[in-house]
């Protein structure tokens, strides 16, 4: 795992090149403490900061290939590298190392551009061509590693993080209005949009080419989905399938020359990743909790309960409230360095400290993350189907049914805030909303009344109608479909909530203590089977995940299926009640008085009413926290 960097500027020196260089890699040292690496030419330059996984004593980046016509630098993991490499030794390529890195370059010569179809892994990857003074940007199918780059005139920056473009030009801190809008309605800025006007996301599953001043965005891979017909095969068929992607998936995922461990909160996801581990021989195998001294959302005792079950190493970090009040003020201006833009998952702080106990004794992590999203996982998927059960319902009959129905489909709604079930009534028997539509208001942080009520009046005239031109189509074509409802809102999580929020969260938080982390559940492989399983495959009896737990299930301890689902999540309500109003008060009614883009006095209405516990405002107070933070970081 790396940070990597590159300028292409045709009117710079090599010394001009390399001083940029060392500007850029040195804001990246926490993705890469180990060492870095630089390659430079007259008017183009790439650069490296390492964490050292495979091959520590020879991996060393730039790689280049044999007549060192090409170079190449990568943050990520090839997890098919030794297939590669034997391959490519057989057709006469003379390998120098043992990096999965190496493989990439070899595959370049060979097939060009190409060459990230056979590539199995996450990654960030830059490939200086030489002979066609070509440069070419890489980012993996899921979206799991970051690659940001600035296109202006004939100059091009690019970075694992967008702190590095800026050190090389901070005239490129612009803020992009339209996606300061999108943010504050889901608390995440959606690819390929920055904060900034004029830097961009690298899309998954995309190239960038740059050639004699022209750019060029190629897509090479699509998130696959599928109507998902009702199969012929048997339910044994499909867990035996399932069972051998798992368990092929962690077992590749264990390649490493370092310490390697698993995160465990005891649900189903984590659980079953040390099953696999563990029936890896993955020795010794080392998992890593967090208990909380509230029961509501701790989850320390079942991840025990695994732990012991598979005869683990386990550590747990024990935090209390007092402990994170204690460092949250600190933490909040952490948090904001390391995303670079606003970031409004709170769930962040616990993935922060869980990162760093775990980097305490291992290099690697493997984690649960995207069974949610493979195997209609969340909670949501009863409300949305609650919600289409609905719609079928005649006017007559809809209109009395009874309060309590209406709140249990309110509760399975997906959103950071609560919807009554008055609320939800009134969506519901208007029939105003398509589930395109429903899909994207639920997914929201912020109600659109509270997004109108919160931002200025000219700020909300001037940007609201650009937030649904960022929906991107693809998500909008799908649920627009005739494909089951649960493979619809499945293919739209995973590339919007997925994408743009969780990976981007561990991420980060996981970089910041130079810790990588692996994902199972997202080998490219699996994500293509799972678009296969008809939807009474994933979603069965108001239950999610039922090839999951069909085919994980009798290796597990009793109970961990019956589990309910807790998520990652720490008390803000209370928090913005008590110990942190004061806090949020300096940042939000004094921190930004002179912002034109809030309403200052709508702001302490909001407080107000949240302090009184007339609404719960949680999830807006903290977007806007997290925005007042970064923007103090980032004032000009």
């Amino acid at each position: 795992m790396c940070g990597i960097a590159g300028i292409i500027a045709p009117d710079m020196t090599r010394d001009e090149i390399r001083g940029f260089l060392e500007t850029m890699t040195a804001s990246l040292v926490h993705r890469g403490p180990d060492e870095e690496g630089f390659f430079t030419d007259t008017g183009v330059g790439l650069g490296i900061r390492r964490l050292s996984i495979i091959d520590l004593a020879c991996g060393q980046q730039p790689i280049a290939s044999e007549n060192e016509a090409l170079w190449v630098v990568s943050n990520g993991e090839i997890y098919n590298y030794r297939e590669l490499a034997s391959s490519l030794r057989k057709r006469g390529h003379v390998f120098r190392t043992l990096s999965d890195t190496e493989a990439i370059v070899h595959l370049y010569e060979e097939k060009g551009e190409a060459c990230f179809q056979d590539l199995r892994g996450m990654f960030g990857t830059a490939i200086w061509d030489g002979p066609r003074s070509r440069l070419v940007l890489g980012r993996d199918r899921l979206g799991k590693k970051p690659l940001f780059y600035s296109f202006r005139d004939d100059r091009l920056l690019f970075a694992s993080e967008i702190k590095a473009i800026l050190a090389a030009d901070p005239s490129l801190a612009e803020v992009d209005e339209e996606a300061l809008i999108f943010y504050f309605k889901f608390g995440f800025v959606c690819e390929p949009l920055t904060i900034y006007r004029q830097i961009r996301k690298l899309p998954a599953g995309h190239l960038l080419t740059y050639t004699s001043g022209h750019v060029e965005l190629p897509q090479y891979w699509k998130l696959p989905w599928s109507i998902g017909e009702e199969s012929t095969d048997s339910l044994q068929t499909w867990t035996e399938r399932l069972d051998e992607l798992m368990l092929d998936s962690v077992r590749l995922r264990l390649l490493s020359d370092v310490p390697l461990g698993v995160f465990l909160s005891g649900g189903l996801d984590s659980s079953s990743v040390v099953n696999y581990a563990h029936r890896a021989g993955l020795e010794p195998l080392k998992t890593f909790s967090i208990g909380f001294d509230r029961q509501e959302w701790d989850e320390s005792e079942e991840a025990q309960q695994v732990a012991d079950h598979f005869g683990t190493q386990h550590h747990l970090l024990n935090l209390s409230e007092a402990d994170m009040l204690r460092q949250l003020p600190d933490l909040l201006t952490t948090l904001a360095r390391h995303f670079d833009e606003p970031f409004g998952d709170s769930s962040a702080l616990p993935t922060y400290f869980l990162s760093r106990l775990a980097r305490q004794h291992v290099t690697v992590i493997l984690s649960g993350d995207g069974g949610d999203e493979l195997f209609a996982g969340y909670d949501s998927y009863k409300g949305f189907q609650f919600a289409e059960a609905y719609r079928f319902i005649p006017l007559f009959l809809g209109a009395h049914l009874g309060p309590s129905a209406l709140q249990f489909g309110a509760s399975f709604l997906p959103g950071k805030h609560h919807y009554s079930a008055l609320r939800l009534a009134q969506v519901l028997r208007q029939s105003t909303l398509c589930l395109e539509d429903l899909y994207f208001e639920k997914m929201a942080a912020v109600e659109e009344s509270s997004l109108q009520r919160i931002l200025s009046q000219d700020f909300f005239a001037a940007f609201r109608p650009s937030i649904a031109k960022q929906y991107p189509s693809d998500i909008l074509s799908v649920l627009r479909s005739e494909a089951p409802l649960v493979n619809r809102v499945g293919y739209a999580d995973m590339r919007f909530r997925l994408l743009n929020d969780m990976l981007v969260k561990v991420d980060r938080m996981s970089m910041a203590n130079s810790l990588e982390v692996r994902s199972p559940f997202l080998d490219h492989k699996l994500v293509e089977f799972s678009t296969l399983l008809a939807a009474n495959l994933k979603f069965r009896r108001w239950q999610g995940k039922y090839l999951l737990r069909r085919t994980v299930g009798p290796s597990l301890p009793q109970g961990i299926l019956k589990k309910p689902k807790k998520g990652f999540s720490v008390p803000l309500r209370e928090w913005f009640k008590s110990e942190l109003r004061d806090l949020v008060g300096d940042y939000l009614l004094a921190g930004v008085a002179q912002d034109n883009v809030l309403d200052q006095q709508a702001i302490q209405d909001l407080l107000k009413d949240h302090n009184q516990g007339k609404q719960d405002h949680s999830a807006t107070i903290w977007n806007l926290l997290m925005y007042a933070v970064w923007r103090e970081q980032n004032r000009a």
